[in-house]
């Protein structure tokens, strides 16, 4: 051990002598080394100049009241906030689109809107989507599908007990003053859960995007919620953003082309089942209906009942492509001032 320190020790004296014998500036190690760097970090005023600030990216575990984990991952822009406070983004599903959201976060702020918080709400391991965790969040209480068998179904209102009671008060802790406007961003089963928010609880978020929520699944819930909306006789007025891809409910050939390759290359996958049944049961293709006319309809009622609504469609987009669109239209919508 002692012999290893020495080394070291001469090791670096060697290095620091033919660093000096050069001209350059030996390198700094040990505690000299983060004083170094914290001298050399941009001040707020600085931070606060740039066009487009550097951010600290964090992800921790978070438990709920109600004893579910939840993997929480952070991207927060660096120096004092804006006036009124960094603007918040939630971002749900977040193991699939939370770096694709703060990457658009990143990109708005170099086209001149301002910094802005993004919170990826997801759940530990490695899942792109967590189809049992996010199956029992994000549906409301007495659903029930046969495409769900056997699933937990039921836990919205928890969900949402849980975002803004226990989650934006922890978010709020590791932030430079108030945060600033807060916006919740869902896709397909999250973005029927937005809806499920922005028409119960319209106060929860200040901008809510329901990017090409599940339209005919639970007997036409989002209907449902609509016309319980409807009943209330003091409803709010929720901002709220309803996007769809224009081929969610007949897919490109070359989309189902993506897939039949795939499956070919994998026919472990097909569980011993028909590759072309597979297909079929994937992209039910039913010619009567028509998702993105199903979605400007909801859209158009609600706008009609008092919501701030507005719809965006998305030309030549599948279902899960249209998320990326839908972030990329949720950032602005959530940071422009409302009109």
């Amino acid at each position: 051990m002692t012999k290893r320190i020495i080394a070291g020790a001469l090791a670096s004296l060697a290095l620091a002598g033919a660093a000096q014998a050069q001209g350059q500036t030996p390198p700094l190690e040990g505690p000299a080394a983060v004083a170094a760097a914290a001298a050399a970090a941009p001040d707020d005023a600085s931070l606060a100049r740039m066009r487009l600030r550097p951010r600290v990216v964090s992800e921790t575990t978070l438990r709920s009241r109600a004893g579910r984990d939840y993997r929480i991952q952070l991207s927060i822009p660096q120096g004092p906030p804006p006036e009124g406070g960094f603007p918040v983004i939630y971002v749900l599903d977040g193991d699939a689109w939370f770096a694709t959201a703060a990457e658009i976060a990143r990109q708005r702020e170099w086209s001149r809107l301002p910094p802005a918080v993004v919170v990826g709400v997801g759940y530990p391991g490695t899942a792109f989507l967590d189809g049992e965790r996010r199956s029992f969040d994000f549906t409301p209480a007495g659903v029930k599908d046969p495409e769900f068998e056997g699933a937990a179904l039921g836990g919205a209102d928890q969900f949402l007990s849980f975002l803004t009671g226990e989650l934006k008060p922890w978010v709020r802790h590791r932030l430079r003053g108030e945060p600033g406007p807060q916006a919740l961003f869902g896709h397909s089963l999250g973005g029927v859960f937005v809806l499920h928010a922005a028409l119960g609880a319209p106060d929860s978020f200040d901008a809510f995007i329901a990017a090409s929520p599940s339209m005919r699944l639970f007997d036409r819930q989002v209907w449902k919620e609509a016309d319980a909306f409807a009943a209330r006789p003091r409803r709010g007025g929720p901002r709220l953003l309803v996007t769809v891809g224009a081929l969610e409910s007949h897919p490109a050939a070359a989309f189902v082309d993506d897939y039949r390759r795939w499956y070919r290359a994998h026919p472990e996958a097909l569980g011993g089942q028909d590759l072309e049944a597979v297909l079929a049961q994937t992209f039910p293709d039913d010619p009567a209906y028509d998702k993105t006319a199903d979605t400007r309809a909801l859209t158009e009622r609600l706008a009609a009942l008092g919501a701030r609504a507005s719809f965006v469609e998305f030309p030549g987009e599948e279902h899960t492509a249209a998320a990326v669109n839908a972030l990329n239209r949720a950032v602005p919508f959530a940071l422009r001032p409302a009109g």
